[in-house]
């Protein structure tokens, strides 16, 4: 997917961001106003894309100083780095949701952090090494959000005028804890960040720092709750817009039905760690981030097998096992 400017509808454009990861690129939106524009989402602070979003701008006659509004759909630096950045140059107010601006006071808390990621991957099967490279990768990633102070904070419900446009918000927790989309109704478009994507599913882990949080139970509602909203159009974050819904909709709770069944079989046959499961599903020629990820997408999965009483768990020596009940 080519970076660069793209109109949406009058006055709403879809900026194409590069990005040095996997995914190669973010899609962030501007809409202009009578005195500047207001932007949902940034780009990370990475080295060329605060220039890429500039060049984007300057084809609508437009600069990083004229933002004046920054709405955030959740806190993971490819939707918020810049987000310091351009608040310094503009005096934009910043907006997200109430359980991400909380997420923002415990990501200064760095080595509780790494103590609980620390903790949690040596109980679900992770190698010391892995864990050491994954936690300096972590502490990288810091570098890439600028620091901000949330302006104020959004709800769902909550109903904002944008670029003289209708935008409601709604909360569609899921990838993250407090993970908000925005929709527009008059458009039918859904500004859908991480929550639906095209041709990949969100990753969904434990919130380490909120241990009561199940993300698979709610992004399976959320995804229930949007497939409801009058839509023809969905913006991604990751990915080119797309129409059909209610069919990307029902593709992704088949993913995850299936996940969840080769995460049952793999410890049909005796006790397994999440890592012996994510291997099962992912295999075992991962990158150690990836490793990580792979964990935590099974290990959100076993909890609702857990909670549904189709396994249970064990802890032996400090390492926590899951088996199947019943058979």
């Amino acid at each position: 997917m080519k970076t660069g400017i793209r109109e949406m509808a009058e006055g709403i454009y879809m900026i194409t961001l590069p990005m040095p990861f996997r995914l190669k690129h973010v899609n962030i939106f501007a809409f202009l106003e009578k005195d500047g524009f207001t932007l949902i989402d940034t780009g990370p602070n990475l080295s060329g894309v605060l220039p890429a979003l500039e060049a984007s701008l300057g084809e609508i006659d437009r600069r990083v100083e004229d933002c004046r509004r920054i709405l955030i759909t959740h806190f993971h630096m490819d939707h918020c780095g810049l987000a310091g950045l351009i608040a310094d140059r503009s005096g934009a107010s910043i907006w997200l949701s109430e359980i991400e601006e909380q997420t923002i006071r415990t990501f200064a808390r760095e080595e509780e952090r790494a103590s609980r990621l620390r903790r949690f991957g040596l109980e679900h099967g992770l190698d010391q090494g892995t864990l050491d490279t994954v936690i300096q990768v972590f502490s990288a990633f810091r570098t890439a959000t600028s620091p901000f102070t949330a302006t104020g904070l959004l709800a769902d419900g909550d109903r904002l005028t944008v670029g003289g446009r209708v935008v409601e918000v709604v909360a569609t927790p899921g990838h993250s804890r407090g993970h908000i989309s925005f929709h527009l109704p008059e458009e039918r478009f859904l500004i859908a960040g991480d929550h639906i994507l095209p041709h990949i599913t969100p990753n969904l882990s434990p919130d380490l720092m909120a241990p009561d949080f199940h993300p698979l139970e709610s992004f399976l509602a959320s995804l229930a709750r949007v497939e409801e909203l009058p839509v023809a159009m969905v913006c991604p974050a990751h990915g080119r817009p797309f129409s059909d819904l209610k069919g990307r909709v029902a593709g992704m709770r088949e993913h995850h039905r299936e996940r969840s069944q080769l995460a049952l079989q793999a410890v049909t046959e005796g006790e397994r760690t999440s890592d012996d499961v994510s291997r099962f599903i992912f295999g075992d020629d991962l990158p150690p981030f990836d490793r990580l990820l792979a964990l935590n997408e099974t290990y959100v999965h076993l909890i609702e097998l857990e909670r549904s009483s189709s396994i249970r768990r064990k802890m032996r020596d400090g390492i926590c096992l899951f088996e199947r009940i019943g058979l």
